[in-house]
Order: C-alpha cells, then sequence, then structure tokens
C-alpha cells in the first residue's frame, strides 16, 4: 500500500486523474446514433386503360393525384390484346418528395390529361387494381337562337329609342341651363 501512495504521491496521481478525466470526456460527449427507419414502401396499382372503349396507345401518359398533388407519373404498355399500366404512389413521409399517400387517401387517374372515370384508394399493403375508362363527352347540340321579327319594341331597336330620349333630354337640359345663365348675366 506505501507503493501505491508513493507513486500516486507523486507525477502518478495526476496521471490517473488525466486518465480518468479523459476517459468520461469522451463518454460524455459521444454522440448518439440512432437508426433511421427505411421508408414507407409505396401503394402498386395496375390495371387496363380503354378510351371511349379502346385501348388506349402504348406510351399514354397516366398521372396518379392526392389532391393537388402529383403522386406518380406512368405510361401505359400493351400486354396480350390489352394496353395495361403499373404505377407506384410514393407514402406520405416527411421530407420526401413527392409527399404522397395515407391509408385510405383517395387516388384520382389522368389518362393523357384527362379526368378517368375511377379512382382507387392507397393502401401500401396490397396490390391495388383499378382499370381507368376515359368516354370523351359527346358535344351538345347547339341551341338555336330565338326566332325574332320585325315587330316594333325588338331589344336593338328599343336600346337605340332610348339612347335618343336620353340624348335629346340631355341637350334639352344643357340649352334651359345656357338660356338661364344667359339671362343672368344680363
Amino acid at each position: 500500500m506505501t507503493k501505491v501512495l508513493k507513486m500516486l504521491g507523486g507525477g502518478g496521481l495526476a496521471a490517473v486523474l488525466g486518465v480518468v478525466l479523459l476517459g468520461f470526456s469522451g463518454a460524455f460527449n459521444a454522440t448518439t446514433v440512432s437508426a433511421e427507419s427505411p421508408p414507407n414502401p409505396p401503394s402498386r396499382i395496375v390495371g387496363s386503360v380503354k378510351i371511349d372503349g379502346v385501348n388506349a396507345p402504348a406510351g399514354t401518359t397516366i398521372e396518379a393525384k392526392i389532391g393537388n398533388a402529383t403522386c406518380g407519373v406512368t405510361s401505359t404498355f400493351t400486354s396480350g390484346s390489352e394496353s395495361r399500366y403499373s404505377i407506384d404512389v410514393p407514402a406520405l413521409d416527411p421530407g420526401a418528395s413527392p409527399n404522397c399517400g395515407t391509408d385510405g387517401a383517395v387516388i384520382t387517374f389522368y389518362i393523357g390529361g384527362k379526368l378517368a372515370n375511377e379512382s382507387g384508394k392507397w393502401a401500401n399493403y396490397e396490390l391495388g387494381t383499378v382499370n381507368l375508362t376515359y368516354t370523351t363527352p359527346t358535344p351538345s347540340a347547339t341551341p338555336k337562337p330565338p326566332v325574332t321579327g320585325n315587330t316594333v319594341g325588338a331589344t336593338g331597336e328599343t336600346a337605340a329609342i332610348w339612347l335618343f330620349a336620353i340624348l335629346g333630354m340631355g341637350a334639352l337640359a344643357f340649352g334651359v341651363g345656357g338660356v338661364t345663365v344667359a339671362r343672368r348675366s344680363r
């Protein structure tokens, strides 16, 4: 014991304290490393694509949106005798771009920039199947203008009569005002 005390009495005590303090400083300065969780998997949706009952041409753009955010774009391909698509719609992850899907979110689809008749639900735990269709609206018949006759009181003639009446009254008012001012100035 006396040998230990003698050693600690000299420079040994300083050396031991230095090693201990150095060890503590490293322990207190260490940063914790936490493992990042992997990103949530996307929702994969597949199906056929028809425009006006006919297969969409290969390469037709399919866009998936949740709200106003575009959450995926793909194009059609031909498989057998069908026009098909497959699209991955990413999950809602902070910092991700695009920041899209949550369980049950409504996905709207656009075929070549036109809103498809069908929509889907976001679910990354199962493969979604949505067969997309778009039907071109038929042009509505243009209504014929009403038949007008040559009767007095037609809209154009009534407006002209009122215009001349107002102008005439304005001229009369200025004339009467001018006569009144001229009489007073004499």
